[in-house]
């Protein structure tokens, strides 16, 4: 009896929420507004996030709300326009995770383009850590696309008066915001419409991301013409071997060799010839955008070279090397892959499953018997790229057992309370690079060949580090936790016995502020000699004729910006000038 109550109470309590919401939606000024205000939320977070002037913030009000006043007015059916804009909602709501995850700014091109070239392992991993954003945003926004739904199916029509209305005010608005954004305009030249207010930015950003997309789809047909017409100018007795080791989410801050107080570096620190730049950034905090960069001749001033240029893995195929690319990163469809096929020779190391989309964790570590089976059995000069994994989250994945040196390790939930513990996680990381890193070398030094390594992680991390507590990386304002990067050079003996100038030059300039994106490629022509009309040797870090240059960041519709002038906060200048870091812009 008392069940059959309890149901009944239920039954009447649903009939009444139900009844209650049908009204509600019969009120079509009522949902009207409520719709406006729901796509306006990120507008309002957007007050508070950005550094915009008091009439940028009236701007990025007004000129929305007129907009959406004259949209939500041209059909007479309550919620029908709203259930056509559901891809706008989506926006707002990948708008919304987004200050979860970093506090400011708007969706950028490279998080519209992590979307294809990250895997669901990846995804996962990450989608696990922002679960609130994802609750906030369901709780937001599904009850609109009902409430629409539900006017809709109820036929509730808005009159024609309240429509003119509501449509006369919103040009209005609209008449009055163009105005202010001409007069902003004239105040900062830099101000547009389509960077500067939401959603208009994120839209042109989406267009952006589409265009790019397309243009690195077509990269086989752009490219298949050119050659780098490399030679060599002298050839030595002994065989030669060079390697690039490309790290992954590498942060100088946590590296002994870079200060940091905890032993990471136990094994390299004991490495004699090697060459540590202590002031080098990357020109970009995302890997899809970093590891190209890299690899070829392109820069954040010279962009558009990856569109038609081959890699440097060409350039030493055309000097006669045999080429080795070994990578524990999945296939991503980006510019790297690409590069990576033109290797003689190509080994993936993580398998894959369900069409690409799950991936079977591996360590780096995997790597080093292939690397050995190739030194020992090949003849041939080599030039080997390594894409590693290094310190990618969920960092207590990227290391064996054996290598948990800093405990407690095993937080997986990107909390304030587990900072400890996910820095405990990522010190095993770098100290597992470290073994890596030693033991490539010990490879290099057993074949008597003359051999150097350059090592650099594609961008830095944040760790929660100060105020902000900022986590992971590719955020669209970069900070110095992500740029500043462990940047280092290894040569064997027999290589210094037979080019000592390129030595010392190398050291000489270890002091000098670099980047690293734009000093690879030439550095690496130049440690083999290999002349190319694309080598240049001012950015080469062995050639006497290196230049310091003001060094740029690649902004996020692919512009170069100075580093200093991307939005970096206070904090970050902060540990700029803490570490000695150059801060001139000139």
């Amino acid at each position: 009896m008392d069940s059959a109550k309890a149901s009944a109470h239920s039954t009447s309590v649903l009939t009444k929420l139900s009844k209650g919401i049908v009204n509600f939606v019969k009120q079509p000024r009522l949902l009207f507004w409520l719709f406006i205000v729901l796509n306006l939320v990120p507008n309002f977070c957007l007050l508070f996030t950005e550094p915009l002037s008091g009439l940028g913030k009236t701007i990025l009000i007004l000129l929305p709300l007129g907009v959406y006043m004259v949209v939500f007015s041209l059909f007479k059916r309550a919620g029908l326009m709203q259930l056509i804009l559901i891809p706008v909602l989506i926006l707002h709501a990948f708008q919304l995770v987004l200050f979860y995850l970093f506090g400011e700014s708007v969706i950028a091109v490279d998080m519209f383009l992590n979307l294809p070239t990250t895997n669901a392992s990846e995804a996962g991993e990450l989608l696990g850590n922002i679960w609130p954003s994802i609750i906030i945003v369901c709780v937001l926004y599904i009850p609109v696309i009902v409430l629409a739904s539900i006017a809709v199916h109820h036929k509730v029509k808005r009159t024609a008066v309240f429509r003119k209305h509501m449509i006369t005010w919103g040009i209005i608005f609209f008449i009055i915001g163009s105005g202010l954004v001409a007069f902003e305009k004239h105040r900062d030249n830099t101000y547009e419409v389509k960077t500067d207010i939401y959603p208009a930015n994120v839209m042109y950003n989406l267009y952006y991301a589409g265009v790019k997309w397309n243009r690195s789809m077509n990269y086989p047909v752009t490219s298949k013409d050119f050659v780098y017409h490399a030679t060599r100018d002298s050839v030595h007795q002994r065989r030669e071997i060079y390697v690039l080791v490309i790290g992954e989410a590498g942060r100088a801050e946590n590296w002994e060799l870079w200060g940091y107080q905890r032993e990471t570096n136990p094994l390299l620190k004991n490495e004699d010839n090697l060459v540590l730049y202590k002031d080098a950034l990357t020109q970009s905090n995302t890997t899809h955008k970093s590891v190209p960069l890299i690899l070829s001749a392109a820069d954040a001033c010279h962009y558009e070279y990856l569109y038609t240029h081959k890699s440097i893995v060409t350039a030493f195929k055309e000097a006669g090397f045999k080429t080795i690319f070994l990578s524990n990163q999945t296939p991503n469809r980006s510019f790297t892959d690409y590069f990576a096929a033109e290797a003689d020779i190509h080994v993936n190391v993580r398998p894959q499953a369900d069409g690409g989309l799950i991936t079977v964790n591996k360590f780096d570590g995997e790597m080093l018997p292939l690397i050995q089976q190739y030194v020992d059995s090949l003849s041939e000069n080599l030039f080997i790229v390594f894409h590693t994994y290094g310190s990618h989250f969920n960092y207590k994945e990227r290391y064996p057992e054996e290598f948990a040196k800093f405990q407690p390790a095993n937080a997986t939930e990107v909390e304030y309370k587990n900072k400890d513990q996910l820095i405990n996680a990522y010190d095993n990381s770098v100290l597992y690079t470290d073994y890596f890193l030693h033991s490539l070398i010990g490879i290099l030094k057993n074949s008597g060949a003359d051999a150097t390594m350059i090592y650099s992680p594609d961008h830095g991390e944040d760790l929660l580090d100060d105020s902000r507590k900022r986590f992971l990386h590719a955020s669209p304002i970069p900070t110095y936790y992500q740029i500043h990067i462990p940047f280092l050079m290894w040569f064997s003996e027999n290589y210094i016995d037979a080019r000592p100038e390129k030595y010392e030059v190398a050291r000489y300039n270890s002091s000098a502020p670099i980047s690293s994106n734009a000093s690879i490629f030439h550095t690496l022509l130049n440690m083999a000699e290999i002349q190319t009309p694309y080598f240049d040797s001012t950015y080469s870090l062995v050639n006497p004729g290196f230049v310091r240059r003001p060094r740029m960041y690649l902004g996020d519709h692919d512009q170069p910006v100075n580093y200093y002038e991307v939005g970096l906060k206070k904090q970050d200048k902060e540990m700029i000038l803490k570490r000695g870091m150059d801060y001139s812009i000139e």
